[in-house]
């Protein structure tokens, strides 16, 4: 908690076993592969966008409800890492969002240094309206990750500075003002800034199972993998029950329907397009849902917002 306050970020070592994280990957790349798109783990040669469904950018896949297969169910309801979120807030009764997908990023060795997918995209997954504490972000880690093998990448502190930055830059906001949804990015400028009140950036390494947190008000971005080793993350994201008004319940609830991915935070309900923008992913083959329909423990129920943490008051009989 000291480091999410101070630094904007950390790590909670082994949140879930080594074994049961590359379990997970296991079945990310099963999911990959059965699309039948030709994508096979074991033949480097097929790691190509015609072999794979529609991917948005670094390796991130938040289309054809992916938020809402087993595999990624199973994960959002381990016991442990709902601890860590409940520690946070103080509370067991949380709910998690239909988060924006799960990294799977498979680089290709023929790709220069030069590629634009190596550039940064600095931004905040918060708006500069709102300048306090609203989400705590997650990424649970299911591959090694080493310092070439793209992932997370902090602008250290820069959450210590965010009511001054946008002050700071308010000409820049443009016309329109700044974004009032949850995500603003930043230029080169904005950075050197904060770089100058002594904020550094980090590239975070983790092991399988480790849990990355960090403030939502933290500059970051995902970045590519420039080895030749994948890199699989799923996006976790959990909020008090309290914190989520009635109208955006209700969003959850068509959105659990639908089967819809949302952005991070669980209390702002931001639905993803179900198809990709490219027509050439537009596959006639594209699933409205995804493809295994979600079984939920109890708990899992609790988190989507399906059933109540505790029975309603049952009224007593009047016998008259």
């Amino acid at each position: 908690m000291n480091e999410l306050h101070t630094k904007g970020w950390t790590i909670v070592p082994e949140t879930i076993p080594r074994e049961k994280a590359l379990e997970y990957a296991d079945r990310a790349y099963s999911w990959l592969e059965g699309w039948g798109f030709g994508y096979d783990r074991n033949d480097p040669s097929t790691r190509k966008a015609a072999n794979l469904p529609f991917t948005h950018r670094g390796g991130i896949f938040a289309r054809y409800g992916i938020a809402h297969e087993q595999f990624v169910w199973d994960l959002k309801s381990e016991p442990a890492l709902i601890e860590k979120f409940a520690q946070i807030w103080g509370t067991d009764e949380l709910y998690v969002s239909y988060v924006d997908g799960i990294n799977m990023s498979l680089p290709e060795s023929s790709r220069p240094k030069t590629d634009p997918i190596f550039a940064p995209w600095s931004h905040v997954d918060q708006s500069p309206l709102r300048t306090n504490l609203q989400c705590v972000q997650g990424i649970m880690n299911l591959l090694p990750n080493g310092p070439e093998d793209g992932g997370l990448m902090v602008l250290e502190g820069s959450s210590q500075h965010y009511t001054e930055l946008w002050e700071h830059f308010d000409h820049k906001k443009g016309k329109e003002g700044w974004n009032t949804w949850e995500q603003q990015f930043l230029d080169e400028e904005m950075c050197a800034w904060l770089e100058s009140k002594g904020c550094k950036w980090v590239k975070v390494c983790c092991q399988p199972g480790d849990l990355l947190l960090w403030d939502s008000r933290t500059v970051h971005y995902g970045a590519a993998p420039s080895s030749t080793n994948d890199r699989f993350a799923a996006y976790v994201c959990y909020k008090p029950v309290s914190m989520v008004s009635e109208g955006a319940r209700q969003k959850r609830a068509e959105a659990w329907a639908n089967k819809d991915c949302t952005a991070h935070d669980p209390a702002i309900i931001r639905t993803t397009p179900r198809l990709p923008p490219d027509s050439h992913h537009c596959y006639a083959q594209a699933v409205a849902r995804p493809l295994q329909e979600p079984v939920l423990s109890k708990r899992g129920r609790q988190l989507a917002g399906l059933e109540p943490y505790y029975p309603l008051p049952i009224e007593p009989m009047i016998v008259r």
